[in-house]
Formats: C-alpha cells, sequence, structure tokens
C-alpha cells in the first residue's frame, strides 16, 4: 500500500506570543502543502529522500527499540526532524519497524517561492505541516493508523514531537493549524499541556492580502530571545502580555460575531502592541522590513502586521475596502516588496492510500 499524506502550512493571524501564556489565537491554514510520500518495500531496507534538504537519498535503519540509525551525523544533522519523527513515535512504540522497508519521499517546495535565482523560504510552518504529514503517514504504513484517527489525541502527541524538534519552545498552533485545516482559533490550557483548536469563520466584508518582508526568521530564536527578557523583566512582560491577551480576546469575539470592522481595529491594535514588546525585549519582532511594509499600510490606508513570531517572513493586511488593498499592491511593486498568493486550505491532514506491489 502506497500512502501519500500532507498537510498544508500557515499563517498566524492574531495571538502571537500571548498564545504560549493561554491567550487565544487566529491562525489560518493556507494552501501552500508539506507532502509524505511511503512506498513499501520487500525486506528491511529503509530510503529517504528529501531534495529540498539533501542532494542524494539516504539509507535509513532501526535498533532494535525502534530507533532511527543514520549513515554518519552529518546526514542525521541534515534530517533533524525526521529523525525526531521517528524518535518520537518509537518512544511511543508506535512504529514496529523491523522487517517493514520502506521508501520516503518528502516534499517542502511549495513552502519556497522562486523570485529569479534566488529561492525564498517563506516562513508558513514547514516544519509543522511536515511534521503532521510524515507522522501520519508513518503510523498509516505500520498498520498503527487508528493512533491518528482521534484528531484531538493525535494533536496532542505530534505537538509533544514538534516541541521537542524546536528544544521544548511553540504553542502548537502551527500543528493545530496543519492538522485540523481552514481558519481555527487555538488556545492552551492545563498550563500549556492541553491544545484545543476551534474552527472558525473569516468576517467576509474584511479583506486581506499576505506579504513576503524579504527576510527569513527564527521563530525558536526568537522565542528563547523573550524568554530569556522575561527572566529578568516579568512584572513588564505580564503587562504586556496581558495587554495582548485582551486584545486577542477581543478579536476572537468579533470572529465570532462577524463583525469586521472590529475585526479590523483589533488587528490595529494588536500589530502596536507587538511592536511595543519587540521593542522592549529586543526580540525586533517588527524589523526595519516589516516596519516599512507597515508605513505603506498607513499610506494606502489599510492595516498591517507581521504574522507569527515576526522578525521577518510574512506578514498580512486588512481592509474593509478591497480599493485600498489594490492601492497597497501598487505600493509594494514599487518597493520591490513581493505579495504572496494564498487562499485558505479547508482539508487540513489529508491521507491517500493506493494498492501496489512491494518493490
Amino acid at each position: 500500500m502506497k500512502i501519500v499524506a500532507s498537510a498544508p502550512g500557515k499563517v498566524v493571524l492574531l495571538g502571537e506570543y500571548a498564545v504560549l501564556e493561554g491567550a487565544p489565537a487566529l491562525s489560518m491554514a493556507v494552501d501552500r502543502r508539506a507532502v509524505a510520500r511511503i512506498t513499501p518495500r520487500l525486506g528491511s531496507r529503509c530510503e529517504v529522500q528529501a531534495p529540498d534538504i539533501l542532494s542524494a537519498a539516504a539509507a535509513l535503519t532501526f535498533s532494535a527499540d525502534g530507533a532511527p540509525q543514520w549513515s554518519d551525523g552529518a546526514t542525521a544533522a541534515s534530517l533533524a526532524l525526521v529523525d525526531q519523527v521517528l524518535r518520537g513515535l518509537a518512544h511511543e512504540r508506535a512504529l514496529p519497524t523491523l522487517g517493514r522497508g520502506f521508501a520516503l519521499q518528502l516534499d517542502t517546495s511549495a513552502f519556497f517561492d522562486q523570485v529569479g535565482s534566488e529561492r525564498l523560504k517563506l516562513g508558513l510552518g514547514s516544519s509543522a505541516a511536515l511534521t503532521v504529514a510524515l507522522a501520519s503517514a508513518l503510523v498509516a504504513h505500520f498498520g498503527r493508523g487508528a493512533a491518528a484517527a482521534d484528531r484531538r489525541v493525535w494533536l496532542e502527541r505530534l505537538l509533544h514531537i514538534h516541541r521537542e524538534f524546536q528544544s521544548g519552545h511553540g504553542s502548537g498552533v502551527d500543528v493545530a493549524t496543519s492538522l485540523v485545516g481552514g481558519l481555527i482559533e487555538y488556545r492552551l490550557s492545563e498550563g500549556g499541556t492541553l491544545p484545543q483548536a476551534r474552527a472558525a469563520r473569516w468576517p467576509q466584508a474584511l479583506h486581506y492580502c499576505f506579504v513576503w518582508s524579504g527576510r527569513s526568521a527564527s521563530t525558536p530564536q526568537l522565542l528563547a530571545t523573550l524568554q530569556a527578557w522575561s527572566k529578568g523583566h516579568a512584572a513588564d512582560y505580564a503587562a504586556r502580555i496581558a495587554e495582548l491577551s485582551a486584545i486577542a480576546e477581543a478579536g476572537i469575539a468579533a470572529v465570532r460575531s462577524d463583525n469586521a470592522a472590529a475585526l479590523l481595529q483589533t488587528a490595529a491594535a494588536y500589530a502596536a502592541a507587538l511592536r511595543l514588546l519587540g521593542a522592549a525585549s529586543g526580540v525586533g519582532i517588527f524589523s526595519a522590513e516589516h516596519l516599512r511594509l507597515a508605513e505603506l499600510a498607513r499610506l494606502s490606508g489599510v492595516v498591517y502586521k507581521s504574522c507569527g513570531a515576526g522578525g521577518g517572513d510574512v506578514g498580512v493586511a486588512f481592509a474593509l475596502d478591497p480599493q485600498g488593498l489594490q492601492h497597497y499592491a501598487s505600493a509594494l511593486a514599487q518597493e520591490g516588496f513581493l505579495r504572496v498568493p494564498m487562499a485558505v486550505d479547508e482539508g487540513g491532514l489529508r491521507l491517500e492510500f493506493t494498492e501496489i506491489d512491494e518493490v
């Protein structure tokens, strides 16, 4: 049985950073998918092809306890996410790997855009999307597909695996969005251990477009910087997170009531509070590029905010009047900024099965 699993990327529209402290976040799955294809093989031989990472296929074997073993340290480092997914599933005894050979093909090319000779990584949560797709394909291949049947339980397991890859950082909103798809409200409860995702509906009267800031950013690095600052500035951190949390709650209320104008105001307020948090903590959430994009938005009569951890990657512009976004698009083009065409991906995790003979 050949298995193809895919999961969409994401953009966080509201709730960044505050979601780590129990506030709600609003996140959208986008139509850029990570794909994991598993073809069964006779015997125990396994190999991994990841052309976005490695120029050649990597041989893979397993120890008696199911832990992955690579030919050398460089390969293990390059395939660190694959290694973490395999180890996480092996730790939970989800992979009876011995004697079950396979060829694994990974494709994250949709998370890059080609501009001239430059290949840009857009920052749409490729590692989370690949975690969802890869782990789901693996448990299906090894006959443990029931592990992924309960989306709530599966989300908790995926979140644990992905957090280990990110050195313990991250809210899991990217994992949840990739698994569930569409527009979701997301929140951590039980002291950050219980992820909760709920489907949401975008107000039709509020229009948006996505923009590439011009540089990539490292979410784990930004989160680590904020965490280090918060330890020495506990009161300031708590006050700023409380402000962001209150704005995020108002934004979720606006979405639930289909109030486009209120959501627009909330986005503007959240962007301003994020900018102040970044300036106070030294995280640099609003980079020079984001600041320029925000200024161009102001001149065009639209609202701009960074998406996710900021520092680079993708931002989003909102407007009640679509003509404002058209004016903004012209201003972007004049200054060399790249619009990123994306639509909502309602599907979330997708699994496809094809009967074939083992090779």
